[in-house]
């Protein structure tokens, strides 16, 4: 016993050694893509003292979701606090808690194959292996866009409590099997997903992993390791709920026509490019080269049917090749079934029907580990004839390959500048790594037109324009640097910026683009063709007839631009009537209508729309536009002032 605690110990000191060996160097890089709208430009999780409200207005705001991610963002909250915006402490904090999932992978594995292993020689290699594949898992070059991209603390700290769901299952059933009491372990459980979900919806797979561990390694045993007929119909039950949920409610949702409207796939598409996508990930798990993680897959190729491309067929017969294996290793080679239906069953709401963008490299932080515990056993097979030392050196020289790789990964990711430029190299053809790099570049321009970074950038934003299904973002950088330094901008930029803007609904890269000229046009900062703005809102509100934000940028220009007030209340008045719960869009029509003198016109809006704003702020998170209204509303001096620009998508007015 005290030989396992000493090599348990020296085992978990190891795995956090190599981790933060492995991540160290990327600590010192910065934001990238979703860590800016989400964390940088967001001001409600920044909190700086220990007011309740503000803590209750960091918890439960920001981060896109249906159901908040209040853990996810109290995490953010503290690092804020204590440490402010440097993303030093925030890569910190996320390595912390991977490093923390890696000792409970470990722990996960020690358990999962002593049940899988029938003698006590196989479980004392099966420790060893446990140890092994909580290495590979930790320091594989594909975690680093988990662990060093802020915003993704979402996925570290839902799986972790993923993990620790499937280790309280694991004890709660083990002790039932064995004729004890296990329901407290099992309370433990649900109360863990509960927690993970706190974090991400993707913590809602834990009764899908439960059942994987079920079917291949306890193999639904009760009191006495019989079969149990109970556990076998809870799961048959609940497979059928979750298949009359996908079916009758889930599927239909995501069948209307509005709902794929602003990505340039539909549906079936999407679900046949999921099959390209999964391979893709299986190569970058296999073969983890760093100039294979580009990031950005803006650009992943759509497949638009079987043979278009002729791989999308190859790649659909690769993964049923993956699931046939899994089902004829069932008898003799469990952990091979268990890893396989790990790695699919981990992509199963990411590579579904939800319109989310078509990969990323973060959505296989879980998945990687059902790959590592698939190649166990023949790898052991394998191995079978060597002795001990031979074996471990022989386990150990793909992890030290992965330290490697993940040391030159994270390197890159220690600064920005160097990361962008790897990007845009690794994947020439991706308008979001050139338009990331531009920004960078145009960053260290620090306006200076004749600096060598500012045509660099303004060749990166050229590039990015020019690549097929590239967003408006590349266009908008070029006008607004033009506008800036008042040169003539292209009537062939303006027709490229609107016809982007008429490709499909707007989505965020597309309302980026348009607040962004509006906003340097609105600040004086642009010298822009007003004519040709006003063509550009033509457009892009016949192509978003029913969008609130579009209709406020709308009215942000008719008022500080056109100088038309009638015409930006009127459109204002659009785009609450639009979107009648978005408390900034009130907002902005209460201060445009006292800022103009047009209440009058109309007794008892101005109140109605305090009173609305007034009742969504149980966090404080409108205090200061309240009282910027009071005091428009009292005194009137702002009646005769202009640009007066407003935020559409609303921030709070910190």
């Amino acid at each position: 016993m005290l030989h396992r605690i000493r090599t348990t110990g020296a085992a978990c000191l190891a795995l956090l050694v190599l981790g933060l060996i492995a991540y160290w160097p990327g600590l010192h890089g910065g934001f990238i893509f979703d860590d800016f709208p989400n964390l940088v430009a967001d001001p409600d999780w920044k909190v700086r003292t220990l007011d309740l409200v503000e803590w209750r207005r960091a918890v439960f705001n920001g981060i896109s979701s249906s159901v908040g991610r209040p853990l996810a963002m109290l995490s953010f909250a503290l690092n804020h606090y204590f440490t402010g915006l440097d993303p030093f402490w925030l890569k910190a904090t996320n390595l912390a808690i991977h490093l923390g999932n890696a000792l409970l992978v470990f722990f996960l594995c020690v358990r999962v194959f002593a049940l899988a292993g029938a003698s006590s020689d196989q479980r004392r290699v099966g420790r060893f292996a446990a140890f092994i594949v909580a290495a590979a898992w930790a320091v594989h070059p594909l975690q680093v866009s988990s662990v060093l991209y802020v915003v993704q603390r979402m996925e570290l700290g839902a799986q972790g409590f993923v993990l620790l769901a499937l280790l309280a299952y694991l004890k709660g059933r083990e002790r039932q099997i064995a004729g004890h009491r296990g329901w407290p372990w099992l309370v433990a459980t649900a109360a863990a997903m509960l927690a993970g979900l706190g974090f991400k919806e993707s913590a809602l797979l834990v009764p899908g992993y439960a059942f994987l561990l079920e079917l291949c390694v306890l193999r639904f045993r009760g009191a006495g390791g019989q079969r149990s007929r109970l556990w076998m119909g809870a799961y048959a039950a609940g497979i059928a709920v979750a298949g009359i949920g996908f079916f009758a409610v889930l599927l239909p949702h995501y069948l209307g026509p509005r709902i794929y409207a602003y990505r340039d796939f539909s549906l079936v598409e999407r679900l046949l490019t999921q099959g390209p996508v999964l391979t893709t990930y299986l190569g970058q798990i296999l073969l983890p080269s760093p100039d294979r993680l580009v990031f950005y897959y803006d650009n992943y190729p759509i497949s638009r049917g079987l043979l278009d491309p002729p791989w999308t067929l190859a790649a659909f017969a690769l993964l049923g090749a993956l699931l046939a294996i899994a089902a004829l290793a069932w008898r003799r080679w469990p952990l091979v079934t268990l890893g396989i239906g790990w790695f699919f069953l981990s992509h199963a709401l990411t590579s579904n029907v939800v319109p989310l963008e078509l990969a990323f490299e973060h959505r296989n932080y879980l998945a990687l580990l059902g790959l590592l515990i698939a190649l166990v056993p023949p790898l052991a097979w394998l191995c079978r004839s060597l002795n001990t030392d031979a074996r471990v050196s022989l386990a150990s020289l793909p992890v030290l390959a992965l330290l490697a790789l993940c040391l030159i990964q994270s390197h890159t990711w220690g600064d920005p500048m160097r990361l962008a430029v790897a990007l845009s190299t690794r994947n020439i053809e991706s308008p979001r790594a050139s338009y990331e790099l531009g920004k960078l570049l145009l960053e260290d321009a620090r306006s200076d037109v004749n600096a060598p970074s500012w045509s660099l950038a303004r060749r990166e934003f050229e590039h990015a324009a020019s690549l097929p299904n590239s967003s408006p973002l590349g266009e908008q950088a070029l006008i607004i640097m033009d506008g800036r330094t008042d040169q003539a901008i292209p009537n062939e930029r303006w027709e490229s910026f609107r016809a982007k803007l008429a490709r499909r609904q707007a989505g965020p890269h597309e309302l980026s683009a348009l607040r962004g000229v509006v906003a340097c046009r609105v600040q004086k900062k642009c010298k822009l063709d007003d004519q040709q703005l006003l063509d550009t809102f033509g457009v892009a509100l016949q192509r978003n007839p029913r969008s609130g934000r579009i209709h406020a940028e709308y009215a942000n220009f008719a008022y500080n631009v056109l100088g038309d007030r009638q015409l930006a209340v009127r459109v204002m008045r659009d785009a609450v009537r639009l979107e009648p719960n978005e408390p900034a869009l009130q907002i902005g029509l209460a201060k445009f209508l006292l800022a103009s003198s047009l209440h009058s016109s109309s007794p008892g809006e101005v109140e109605r729309l305090i009173a609305d704003v007034q009742s969504s702020n149980r966090d404080g998170r409108w205090d200061n536009d309240l009282r910027e209204l009071e005091q428009l509303r009292s005194s009137g001096t702002m009646g005769r002032q202009r640009n007066q620009s407003l935020a559409p998508a609303g921030g709070g007015g910190k």
